[in-house]
């Protein structure tokens, strides 16, 4: 019997660094990197972000976008909706010690826009990351509005006002969100809850590598390091051996560093140590129907994951 253990690989397709234009070329060869690299340790399973803002829009919602979002979700992928208002912008109205993310307005807007762009080329966003971990009920209740029912933002532990993100106290494994709480679960099967699945954390402090940037103690290829990273996943393989409790996690990745073969390398181990522990890779639909699967066997259809 397979080990109740999934992680989902999620892919940051951002364009960094922010300062320098990339043409459309030098991006997509970098998706196609990272595009191999999954195909060989995932089997093609992951969520992709569609990356939006202020400095670039549209132009991931546009070809020649769209055919490679096509290829990655043949190969088992999801596509995800990932507004980046602050990083690539500034977004309108923001004061230093504030995020875009808190105007509601503005976020419809662009949510609508993206989900409208991609549903007009047949390709849908099943889910949702804002940049910096944020997100408020308010966008909780825009995504439901849209048809989008999953969310990706959660770090357990990280409190960052400035970025609309509050994650204490959240469940470390996957969960229905409370639609006025988001760090809490749902008890309620019939409100439309979103389903999070947050990042893989080993529970013992919110580190930051940086500024609004998680660390060794979460699963970020760019910003720890292979041992960490090793640790944090032990810590969740251990979680779901001793309370024999499903434990569905994500980590992220960025595909800015491929052809690097520092980042390169670093991926590759751990998806081969996740891969070694017995764990499945699969993309936040699987994940969502692994969970419901789960809970209605256990005779609690929100029945919490960890």
């Amino acid at each position: 019997m397979d080990r109740p253990l999934y992680l989902v690989v999620n892919v940051d397709s951002d364009p960094d660094p922010v300062s320098e234009f990339q043409d459309d070329a030098v991006i997509l060869a970098k998706y196609r990197r990272m595009q191999e690299i999954l195909a060989a340790h995932t089997g093609g399973a992951a969520a992709w972000t569609v990356l939006t803002g202020p400095m670039y829009r549209r132009r991931f919602y546009e070809e020649p976008f769209i055919g490679f979002w096509r290829d990655v979700v043949e190969d088992g992928a999801d596509l995800v909706l990932h507004p980046e208002e602050d990083l690539y912008g500034p977004g309108p109205g923001t004061a230093p010690d504030s995020t875009t993310y808190y105007h509601t307005d503005h976020m419809r807007g662009v949510i609508q826009d993206c989900v409208e762009a991609m549903t007009s080329a047949g390709l849908p966003l099943h889910a949702y990351r804002g940049g910096y971990h944020g997100f408020t009920p308010e966008i909780g209740a825009i995504l439901k509005d849209v048809g989008i029912s999953i969310e990706l933002s959660c770090a357990p532990g990280i409190v960052w006002p400035q970025k609309a993100a509050n994650w204490n106290g959240a469940p470390l494994s996957a969960y229905y969100m409370d639609p006025e709480q988001p760090a809490r679960h749902s008890g309620h099967a019939d409100n439309g809850a979103l389903f999070e699945i947050p990042w893989a954390w080993d529970a013992k402090a919110p580190g930051q590598s940086r500024p609004f940037v998680v660390g060794e103690n979460y699963i970020i290829n760019e910003f720890s390091n292979l041992t960490a990273m090793k640790l944090v996943w032990d810590a969740v393989a251990e979680r779901a051996a001793t309370a024999d409790a499903l434990q569905i996690v994500s980590m992220v990745c960025h595909t800015y560093t491929m052809g690097r073969e520092e980042f390169e390398t670093r991926l590759q181990g751990i998806l081969e140590h996740v891969r070694e522990s017995g764990a499945r890779f699969v993309s936040p639909m699987q994940a969502k129907a692994i969970f419901d699967d789960h809970a209605a066997e256990q005779g609690a259809p929100f029945r919490r994951a960890n």
